[in-house]
């Protein structure tokens, strides 16, 4: 219905813009000629109404001539075929376009962004990339919308050098807009260092990454990961424990690297003295799981079990009951084990069903942490779910 609403929006500009534009030419024309065009549009019309859309578009485009008047019309399109996921034909229609010598210099601009997206949505990114780099380098209406587009054709190749090269070029208020993404394709570089084991290289772009966004949580949790491959145990833990400045929810994510950190230097004291303050300041399942685990270490298991029932009372969470049911099937014996396992079982089957990570912008939800959204491809917009069912 959605197409069959914008073809009648379609063929009412034929009715009166395209008509009114070429009234002097249909003045002196044949008669016959007119007579083509009328039938061509009822005929077209005909098809619209029996929702024979196809058809009526071709019948559409018999009846259009391109010239300045019909230029919008020929763009949506375009639009529509890239909709419907004819992708030939939207790029046959903007290249069309693009070869009539009466189009203004924004009309061509329009146009040459359409037909990027175009290449775009038909994973021609080559193609794309080249309409666009031509294009941000002037200025005009729809600048930000292709240096967003190109932006979106040099993440999707993962080309994150050309990112950086692009945000730079940006000034004053344009580029504080972009200060948070250039921040994590800086991130992205120092990922790449750390995989080919450039340790000068990750933390030449960790720096550039901190400098361009502090509040950026990854810088902190690539930083606490860099130093603990480097043993540098304490640094790494006042790289993590940031994160409880920056953004708390992120929390979770720094408690394995944080516990393995402390017990290299053997500070079982710090590290209780960092999950009290959590516990107090941001509980989550994490913490209140870390905290069991200390004191199973410290009081036994029976001290633990408590602890996590009380901490559940304050707090319930999936994750919290499943940990105490861990500690007492450590403690239970017979058929109460039995009975434990299998329940274990079925909760255990329950928060393996449920996503971790939930993104604020488009509420995309998995697994794992994306730091650009697969869905929306926003940066930094997915976040550990927390509640019930969550942290």
């Amino acid at each position: 219905m959605a197409d069959v609403a914008l073809l009648i929006l379609i063929f009412v500009s034929l009715g009166v813009g395209v008509l009114l534009g070429r009234y002097e030419k249909y003045r002196r024309s044949s008669t016959e000629s007119a007579d083509s065009l009328s039938s061509e549009y009822f005929v077209g019309l005909n098809y619209l109404l029996n929702e024979q859309t196809d058809e009526a578009i071709e019948s559409f485009i018999r009846a259009l001539e391109v010239n300045g008047d019909t230029v919008e019309t020929f763009v949506v399109l375009g639009r529509l075929f890239r909709q419907r996921g004819q992708l030939d034909k939207a790029i046959q229609a903007h290249q069309d376009i693009l070869a009539r010598p009466s189009l203004t210099r924004e009309q061509m601009l329009d146009v040459q962004l359409e037909l990027a997206k175009d290449y775009v949505t038909a994973g021609l990114f080559d193609r794309a990339e080249a309409l666009l780099e031509d294009i941000v380098r002037q200025s005009w209406r729809g600048w930000r919308e292709s240096f967003n587009t190109l932006l979106f054709v040099y993440e999707t190749e993962k080309d994150w050098k050309k990112c950086v090269l692009l945000v730079g070029r940006l000034k004053g208020q344009a580029s504080d807009d972009y200060s948070f993404r250039l921040s994590h394709y800086y991130c992205e570089l120092a990922e790449m260092a750390i995989d080919h084991s450039d340790v000068l290289g990750a933390r030449k772009y960790l720096k550039l990454a901190g400098h361009g966004h502090r509040s950026n949580v990854r810088v902190s949790l690539l930083l606490g990961r860099l130093e603990m491959a480097a043993g540098n145990f304490r640094d790494a833990i006042r790289a993590l424990e940031k994160i409880a400045e920056q953004d708390k929810r992120y929390i979770s994510e720094s408690i394995p690297q944080l516990e393995e950190s402390y017990s290299h230097i053997r500070s079982a004291r710090g590290l209780t003295s960092y999950l009290g303050r959590c516990l107090r300041d941001a509980p989550s399942s994490a913490v209140i799981m870390a905290s069991a685990r200390l004191v199973a270490l410290q009081q036994g298991d029976k001290e633990a079990g408590r602890f996590v029932a009380e901490q559940i009372v304050k707090r319930p969470s999936l994750k919290g009951l499943n940990a105490l049911i861990d500690l007492h099937l450590q403690m239970a014996e017979g058929r109460a084990k039995q009975n434990l396992a299998m329940l274990r079982g079925l909760t255990g089957r329950l928060e393996n069903s449920k996503p971790v990570h939930r993104c604020e912008q488009c509420g995309f939800e998995g697994k794992e942490l994306h730091w650009s959204c697969p869905k929306c491809h926003e940066w930094g917009t997915i976040k550990p779910i927390m509640g019930l069912e969550g942290e």
